[in-house]
């Protein structure tokens, strides 16, 4: 047979130095129980603690970076200079084969626009050319060589007349 204590037995015959020690093992449990519930709270902190520096670089992290930055900003800088000289040389080409056909059709138009010009220094080349003219020189022995033909400085005199009357011509005249 099982011995049982009722219930009524029990009581009044708890010592002041038990109630002392129950006390004080419930304040313990009550207190490890906080402190369960505080280390979360202190881990949560610490968590953020550790995000807000790691949102916030170091030193080192910052020259990091700024080499970073500026490496980036080279290549950069580095490929307009590319993309500058290809529209240059693109420019250029562009320009070389406007040129090319601008050239043959230039010609012809300055031609065109020349022809007065041009027509006035061939007819003072065939004026000072003919034989009454080189006569005048040959009248003057200092213009004659020793063959009896014009010399150098009546050459040189007939090219000065014919500048002197195409400029006047050209300003005056056309």
């Amino acid at each position: 047979m099982s011995q049982e204590t009722q219930i009524g037995n029990l009581g009044g015959g708890i010592s002041d130095e038990d109630s002392k020690l129950v006390d004080s093992i419930l304040n313990d449990i009550n207190n490890t129980g906080n402190q369960r519930t505080a280390p979360p709270q202190q881990q949560q902190q610490q968590q953020q603690q550790q995000q807000q520096q790691q949102q916030q670089p170091s030193p080192e992290q910052i020259k990091m970076m700024q080499q970073q930055q500026q490496q980036q900003m080279a290549m950069r800088q580095q490929q307009m200079a590319q993309q500058q000289a290809m529209a240059q040389q693109q420019a250029m080409s562009q320009q070389k084969q406007n040129i090319i056909t601008e050239d043959t059709n230039d010609i012809m138009e300055n031609i065109k626009n020349e022809a007065k010009n041009i027509m006035t220094v061939v007819f003072l080349c065939i004026i000072f050319n003919i034989d009454q003219v080189d006569n005048l020189f040959k009248s003057q022995n200092m213009f004659l060589s020793e063959g009896g033909g014009l010399n150098m400085q009546a050459v040189l005199i007939k090219a000065l007349l014919i500048g002197i009357i195409f400029y006047v011509i050209k300003t005056y005249l056309l």
